[in-house]
């Protein structure tokens, strides 16, 4: 199979635009809500551990079924009864492991609450199960644009994308301004927005597909995606353990969860690549690793430069948009944005050389090494959070993200041997971060200007791939200059 630049292309930019469509919409409802008589530090600190537990029902929903239905799409495509079969089956799944932690929830919500200082939160019913709806919707949202994305529905993948995210961000402002003004009406009109979509996909599902769960399927998936839950459920301990070590210092918290919810929208960018790079990537390895050896780094690096150069354009635009959108303390979230997105070249060098493993089925190996990693975040979280708050959090996070890229770089060695570029996908990355951190720590000993700071690790992210990439630049400089 040959390399494809131009469809490659052409699926990265829409996948990224609409895959990052709903969290830019978020960004930009923040500061409508925030501000003076509106929602402040302490509020969105409250949001931030109301969308910790969507995100544990999201991860206990889904059961890893978005990389199963990746997966599996290759082996049933060929049978329409069987592809029915196993996409309804799918569905099904999720919504009954929804409708049983829902039910968990009614008979031990009120144990939930009590690990929390806030009072607000220690009442888990007046927000915990609009939570839950949430998790649960965006179990089954991302499921189906997973396999839109396996199937190249593009303009499917397109609708549900655009339609989620003005639903979900429409109603959480009505949610604020007229239901409650507080955390409280913000989670309630996310629930009601995203159900719109995922009431849709359940119907079309059916329609398409009928009502059925395969428990020979089922079994046959499970055995595949379990691993991948028990990592998720890590990963979930790894990602949100430090908001609750943060809680008890509100507007901490508020302003550290604010510099998050942009890196959000980072992490859709990297899922919107990924969903276009991992199905051609799998097709390649089906045809032979050995043989397509060379198309694969081709995907893999661009992959890699894709997302170094988005976050290189977007740290100083995101800076000044909070400086001049916030009134709040919120506005000290800017400082953050710089070394929060470079954490995020380590979390796509890790899916670049996660490929392999999805794709041989060696799922468990994700398990081992994050039980290990969280048990490290946890206890860095415990001592460094206390002493240093946002940056402790970020400290546990960043050595967690170093040790996950080192593993998975020698297990994937491991099981084949490609000859990466390790200039393109191990070095250069990685120097980048260690630079960014260098520059964080400098920046606070010495109070230096954060768009000084920030503008000098864009520069050498810039100058990093212009030197990494010359001859793919210098390709497509002589193909326009000739025209």
């Amino acid at each position: 199979m040959k390399f494809n630049a131009k469809e490659y292309f052409k699926l990265s930019i829409i996948y990224t635009l609409v895959g990052a469509f709903p969290p830019v919409l978020q960004i930009l409802v923040q500061p409508i809500i925030e501000g003076k008589n509106k929602l402040g530090a302490v509020e969105f600190s409250k949001m931030s551990i109301a969308e910790s537990i969507t995100s544990l029902v999201f991860v206990l929903a889904m059961f890893a079924m978005g990389n199963a239905i990746s997966r599996f799409y290759y082996d049933y495509r060929d049978s329409k009864e069987k592809y029915n079969r196993l996409i309804s089956t799918v569905f099904n799944s999720i919504l009954l492991r929804g409708i049983l932690i829902f039910g968990l929830a009614l008979l031990f919500g009120n144990y939930i609450g009590e690990i929390f200082h806030q009072k607000d939160l220690q009442d888990f019913s007046s927000y915990g199960y609009a939570s839950i709806v949430i998790g649960i919707n965006r179990a089954i949202n991302i499921t189906a644009a997973s396999l839109y994305r396996n199937e190249k529905r593009v303009m499917t993948f397109v609708i549900l994308n655009v339609v989620l995210g003005i639903l979900r961000s429409a109603f959480q402002i009505i949610g604020v301004f007229y239901f409650d003004m507080s955390f409280k009406g913000y989670v309630y009109g996310a629930a009601i927005g995203t159900s719109f979509t995922s009431v849709a996909i359940i119907i079309y599902t059916y329609y398409k597909s009928g009502i059925r769960l395969d428990l020979k399927i089922l079994k046959e998936i499970n055995s595949f995606a379990r691993p991948l839950f028990q990592y998720g459920i890590i990963s979930w301990g790894i990602l949100f353990a430090d908001r609750y070590f943060l809680e008890a210092t509100p507007v901490d918290l508020g302003i550290y969860d604010m510099a998050l919810k942009f890196t959000l929208g980072i992490q859709m960018v990297i899922q919107g690549l990924q969903g276009a790079v991992q199905p051609e990537v799998f097709r390649l390895m089906s045809e032979g690793i050995e043989k397509s050896q060379e198309n694969i780094k081709k995907y893999v690096n661009l992959f890699l430069a894709q997302t170094q150069l988005i976050i290189a354009l977007l740290i100083i635009p995101v800076i000044i948009y909070i400086d001049l959108s916030f009134d709040s303390k919120i506005k000290l979230s800017s400082l953050l944005i710089t070394i929060l997105f470079t954490k995020y070249i380590l979390r796509t060098q890790y899916n670049a050389f996660s490929f392999l493993v999805y794709y041989l089925k060696k799922t468990k190996f994700f398990f081992y090494v994050n039980a290990v990693v969280l048990i490290i975040n946890l206890t860095l979280n415990y001592f460094l959070v206390p002493l240093f708050h946002a940056y402790g959090a970020i400290t546990a996070a960043f050595v967690s993200e170093f040790i996950l890229l080192i593993t998975i770089f020698l297990y994937q060695r491991k099981l084949s041997k490609i000859k990466w570029n390790l200039n393109k996908t191990l070095f250069f990355p990685i120097s980048i971060v260690i630079i960014a951190i260098i520059i964080e720590i400098l920046k606070n000993i010495f109070d230096i200007n954060n768009y000084i700071c920030s503008g000098f690790i864009v520069l050498y992210i810039l100058s990093s791939l212009t030197f990494l990439y010359k001859t793919e630049l210098t390709k497509i400089i002589n193909k326009l200059t000739s025209r």
